[in-house]
């Protein structure tokens, strides 16, 4: 069992974004130019054009957190750890063993070891780095069997995950998700109190949505569902619970809607769903549903949750934690 010791976060002021593609440019992209790296673009080169714009564009303005650009989102997850050393002790944080940072996007100075960054900025000379990458917004969940692992070892471990999108990355698909900027970190070890601990964790692997800017938004919402559901239920029989007996499901930063049919499929009572925050917080959104969860909770107060998401890339993951209330 993985113990929550703290969690933090630094997220960007909310702003109108009425579009599909992330609007800041950086010359670090400069890579994704060339003809070679054709594959590695969203849709390929161009504006969109008419009838990409009325099948993708959201029904309104979605009000997104979008960092300004002189921060990469090394600078976000630097923030997020500062966040948090205000709430541990320095000796809590000077026991970390491992750091593993999850992420979805480019950074923004791609020379830049984000982890790197994070290991300097605490002094943790001795600790171990990772990077989680090629998950889709699903990153921090895919951390967690690795995070497990170093647990069970007796390793203290500090989890960061940030993402920052730049043109020409999608932002949104419909009124299906729309995807902000933003980071967290989270200590976690094998001891006792903290905010609580996560019961279980699983990670489904998925082919991959086919050229997914194609496809309408209805669509898309048709191919995650299935992969979000196989995760959900995969955590759920791991903490040996039944979906009725959680207090409340937290689903990703999706549309309403989407995160309806995950829980009707799922049989999670209408009453135990846990309206977010309008939009999808990259791979930091698990670690900013745990906040928004525990500051909900009346002091005294427990919760089990269940958390989900799906990305585009075919990994989608999910967890049972149990949160107590702040003291």
């Amino acid at each position: 069992m993985l113990r929550i010791r703290a969690i933090a976060s630094a997220v960007p002021e909310r702003t109108d974004f009425h579009g599909v593609q992330a609007a800041e440019r950086n010359f670090g992209y400069g890579h994704l130019l060339f003809p070679s790296a054709a594959s590695a673009l969203p849709r390929g080169k161009g504006r969109l054009d008419e009838e990409e714009s009325l099948r993708l564009m959201p029904g309104s303005p979605a009000a997104l957190p979008v960092a300004e650009a002189k921060l990469s989102h090394a600078d976000l997850a630097l923030q997020a750890v500062a966040a948090l050393r205000e709430q541990v002790a320095a000796e809590e944080l000077a026991a970390v063993t491992h750091i593993v940072v999850a992420s979805a996007s480019l950074n923004q100075r791609i020379n830049e070891s984000v982890a790197g960054r994070v290991q300097h900025a605490l002094g943790l000379d001795d600790a171990l780095p990772f990077a989680v990458g090629q998950s889709g917004t699903a990153g921090a969940y895919n951390a967690l069997p690795l995070v497990d692992a170093l647990v069970r070892l007796g390793g203290r471990v500090l989890l960061v995950a940030t993402d920052k999108w730049l043109y020409p990355f999608f932002r949104a698909w419909g009124d299906l998700v729309a995807y902000g900027d933003g980071a967290a970190a989270m200590l976690l070890d094998g001891g006792e109190g903290g905010w609580g601990a996560i019961e279980s964790h699983a990670v489904h692997y998925g082919e991959a949505i086919a050229n997914p800017w194609a496809l309408a938004p209805d669509r898309l919402a048709d191919q995650l569902l299935p992969r979000a559901l196989a995760a959900a239920r995969a955590a759920l029989d791991k903490a040996r619970i039944r979906p009725s007996d959680i207090d409340c499901m937290l689903p990703a930063g999706f549309g309403p809607a989407f995160a309806a049919r995950v829980a009707d499929e799922l049989g999670v009572a209408p009453e135990r769903r846990m309206a977010r925050a309008g939009s999808h917080l990259s791979n930091a959104d698990p670690l900013l549903a745990l906040m928004e969860l525990r500051a909900s909770l009346r002091p005294g107060q427990q919760a089990a949750a269940l958390l989900w998401d799906a990305a585009l890339c075919g990994v989608s993951g999910a967890v049972v934690a149990r949160i107590s209330a702040a003291t």
